[in-house]
This record gives C-alpha cells, structure tokens and sequence, in this order.
C-alpha cells in the first residue's frame, strides 16, 4: 500500500490535466461539428470523453494517495473531512466525484456516436460543456489549494544567512513539544517524528493561525524499526519564520536540513553528513510539500490523537 501511494501520488498534477482539457476539447470539435458537419468530428469528441473518464478514475486515485503522502488527511476515505485544509480538500474532492460520475453519461454518449446512434448534436454539445466546467471548477478547486507553488525554496535573507543550527541552540530547552508521542510522517521518509514550536507561537500554531515573525519549528526525528520508533537519530528539519518580503513564497518561512549520521540505504540516498541552510536547491521539496498548507502558514500540524494538550 505505502508502495502505491509513493507512485500514485506524484503523478496527479499531470493526471488532473487531461480531464480538465479533453472535454474542453471535445467542446470544441462539437461545435465545429455543429456549424459545419463532418462525422470525424463528433468520433474524436467521442474518443475525449473517453479519454476524460479513464484519466478521472486516475486522477481521483492520484489525489487521494496525493493527500496520504502528504499526511493532510490520516487515512483512507472517500470524502476527506472538513477540517483538511479549512474545507478546500473537501471541496476539491465532492466537485472531483461528481464529475467522475457526471463523465459516465458523457461515456454512454460517446457509445452512441460509435453505434451511429448519437444523441441529437445540442444534447452533447450541452453535456460537453457542461463537463467541462465541472472540471474546471474541479482543477480551479485543486489550483487554489497549491497556489504559489514555486520548485525554487526560499531565499536566504541577510540576518538568516548564518548557520541557523547554530542560533537554533539547544531546542529541547527552549522550544515546546507540540505531541504528546511521535508519530510516523511519510513526507519525513517514514520515520517517527516530534515537533517543537517557540514558545510565543504555540496557541497560533494550535489554531492553524500565521506564526510570529522569528518562530522556529523543528521537527526530530528517528528512524523506524519493525514500525517502532528507534533510537536513531534521522534528519533534524528545522523552519524559522522571517519576514514575508524577504521570502514571498514561503509567507517568510525559511527552511534547513542537518544529519550528522546518515544511515545506510535511507530514502534520500544522502551518504554522508549534510547541513542544508536557507537557500540550497536540495530543501525544494520542503517548500513544495508546505505549500500544500499555504492557508495554515504553511504548517501541516499534529495529527488527530497526537495533539500534547
């Protein structure tokens, strides 16, 4: 299953385009049809809508295993809850489901005009379009949720431009601990994680609100052994809120790595000890996962039941 959703997931940015795009297509080449009659037309609308279906079912799989790797939603369901990115998930997905469903009458269209039994040319020329703003409204939905997104991660400003390990200080001592237990985070290379969060920031990071200028959120972690949290030390992820004009993709948030000790085989394939600051190529994924939670500061939060109250 973890197999499946680390292949799936990726692949829905690219997937969600094709259902987005044929019916829009196939509009197109109904209208044609429409005005001047050409029977190739209304087959190759046919074969879009079919085209549509089959990248749906692909794009609503795609998302659902999207949203696991990401850990906005805890498991499975068809429905995400409301409380997965202030309900835009949701949204997202119930406008995704019923244009899956709404292409399966598009689909017995496309078998009538391949039986030389078609519909008159209005009916489909209204289902097309109709399909096609369903999905557009779908796309739109998906679009707002990541938008901003920017492979680049966040430059480094003057004041963070030295090694923030080393103003981050003994962190344990002065940051607070946000779970009662670790957990294990996917988008952490599936290892067992804990989060600590500066003193002044906790209640806003509780309530998904924006973080003070110059919060820190660290989050250790361990490796896992046979599903338990071990004793060896992964990466360190460290997050320092700056000012938004310094780092407008971000909302100011600047991003750091640190592993002293890599261990063999890991996901990264890092081989020897690594200190990412502000600015390295290498933290783009950081920002690319975040960004996913632009609407909670770009914090992804404590999973339900693991909440240190």
């Amino acid at each position: 299953m973890e197999t499946l959703i680390h292949w799936l997931g990726p692949l829905h940015p690219a997937v969600i385009h094709f259902p987005v795009v044929c019916p829009i297509l196939a509009f197109i080449a109904l209208a044609l049809d429409f005005y001047r009659p050409k029977p190739w037309l209304s087959q190759v609308a046919a074969a879009l809508w079919v085209i549509t279906f089959v990248t749906a079912i692909a794009a609503l799989l795609s998302g659902h295993a999207l949203s696991l790797q990401f850990g906005i939603v805890p498991q499975w369901s068809w429905i995400p809850p409301a409380s997965a990115l202030h309900g835009q998930l949701q949204e997202h997905a119930l406008w995704g489901s019923f244009s899956l469903l709404f292409s399966i009458v598009l689909l017995v269209a496309a078998w009538k005009i391949y039986k030389d039994e078609a519909w008159p040319a209005a009916v489909n020329l209204t289902l097309s379009l109709a399909l096609a703003v369903s999905f557009g409204v779908t796309g739109h939905e998906g679009g707002e949720m990541v938008y901003g997104f920017d492979h680049e991660t966040a430059s480094a400003s003057s004041a963070d431009a030295a090694d923030l390990f080393d103003s981050l200080g003994n962190f344990h001592e002065t940051l607070v601990k946000m779970n009662s237990h670790p957990w294990n985070s996917r988008t952490h290379g599936h290892r067992w994680v804990n989060t600590y969060v500066s003193k002044d920031a906790v209640e806003a990071y509780k309530n998904s609100n924006p973080l003070p200028v110059g919060s820190w959120v660290v989050k250790e972690s361990f490796e896992d052994e046979n599903n338990q949290p071990s004793g060896t030390p992964g990466p360190l992820y460290v997050m320092k809120k700056g000012a938004k004009n310094d780092s407008p993709r971000s909302n100011g948030w600047h991003f750091a790595l640190k592993w002293d000790k890599p261990t063999a085989n890991n996901a990264e394939k890092i081989k020897d000890a690594v200190k990412w600051l502000p600015g390295d190529a290498h933290l783009a994924s950081c920002l690319k996962c975040h960004t996913h939670f632009r609407d909670e500061d770009y914090m992804g939060g404590i999973p339900e039941g693991y909440q240190n109250h």
